[in-house]
């Protein structure tokens, strides 16, 4: 049974209906070249969150989100799912443009977490944040792409450059937003199971694709499930979903050639740390059992302090998603 399911479920899914979408083809590389004004585009990111490192500030004397008019909550949403677009196409100058014009009618209201913009919200201030420490501009010719398909996590590695057998790869995002493993189960038809399924579609044949996905599950699904007597206890839940996981990558490399790398679930909630840590230690043993056919990337250990309570220094940035400086340790553990 979908644990998303009853009325918390239902206004998650109210709240995400406006964010979700069909992606569109991922580039190879950014397709917005850059300009003259590149350097000054990207650096009036930088005006919203100098320290990329928490929740980007209301200005003085704002107002409630829950007192603003339904319509300017929703040109909001529209407004901020435009710079989700363009962070994702990888078209980074308009999208730092876009950040300096909505900075601050965006600070005029509070509280947008707590109204039906949130999930709108929340992409936005990942994407500025994002912003304020910009990858390095595009590659002229275009890098070959490592894709990375994940949810909002995917967001976090966007765009970096990387080097992996001798050549440089930038990491394009393939997103896909509010998927669960559990999504993925077969005759599952939730609109998150198709949006990710054209997401595999516009992949070329071959590819090298990064997946990330399972946090969703770890923060919302497995606890309730059990909770619900679902499952006798957190690990059958947990070896339920990796299974789902596990044989959706293997069908992905047999029908499309694709060379699949499994990312770690990052451990940045401290609510949930727990489960991701069992949660991960599944999944690395269902992807060893897996290999060569998919691969582990081992560097979950290294997100964690040494005593593995809380999140290494430096690698936090919105208290949701990793800091981008965390690509280095997923460089390191790219398979030879």
């Amino acid at each position: 049974a979908d644990p998303s399911r009853g009325a918390g479920g239902r206004a998650a899914r109210a709240g995400r209906r406006r964010s979700d979408g069909p992606p569109s083809a991922p580039p190879s590389a950014s397709p917005c070249k850059g300009t003259a004004e590149e350097a000054a585009l990207r650096a009036a990111a930088t005006e919203v969150a100098p320290d990329a490192g928490g929740e980007l500030a209301d200005g003085e004397g704002a107002r409630l989100g829950k007192e603003a008019p339904p319509l300017e909550l929703d040109l909001l949403a529209l407004y901020f799912t435009a710079l989700k677009v363009l962070f994702v196409s990888g078209c980074l100058p308009a999208a730092s443009a876009l950040v300096r014009l909505l900075e601050p009618a965006r600070r005029q209201i509070r509280d947008l977490h707590l109204t039906l913009i949130r999930n709108e919200n929340a992409y936005y201030c990942c994407a500025a944040m994002l912003l304020a420490t910009p990858p390095p501009q595009p590659a002229d010719p275009p890098l070959a792409p490592l894709y990375v398909a994940g949810d909002s996590h995917a967001l976090s590695p966007s765009w970096r450059v990387v080097r992996w057998r001798g050549q440089p790869r930038v990491l394009a995002p393939v997103l896909v937003t509010g998927l669960k493993l559990w999504h993925l189960r077969d005759g599952a038809d939730f609109f998150p199971k198709a949006n990710f399924e054209a997401a595999a579609a516009s992949l070329p044949d071959g590819a090298d694709v990064v997946f990330a996905f399972g946090e969703i599950d770890c923060r919302e699904g497995l606890l309730l499930a059990v909770e619900r007597a679902r499952y006798r206890d957190l690990a059958q839940a947990i070896d339920t979903v990796v299974d789902i996981y596990i044989r959706t990558l293997r069908r992905l490399a047999a029908r499309r050639r694709f060379n699949i790398l499994v990312h770690p679930v990052p451990p940045v909630l401290p609510e949930t740390r727990a489960v991701v840590k069992q949660f991960n230690a599944a999944l690395r043993r269902a992807v060893e059992r897996a290999s060569p056919v998919l691969a582990w990337l081992d560097f979950f250990e290294q997100l964690l302090t040494p005593a593995g309570d809380a999140l290494a220094d430096g690698l936090a940035l919105d208290g949701t998603h990793l800091n981008p400086q965390y690509v280095r340790l997923l460089e390191a553990a790219l398979p030879a």
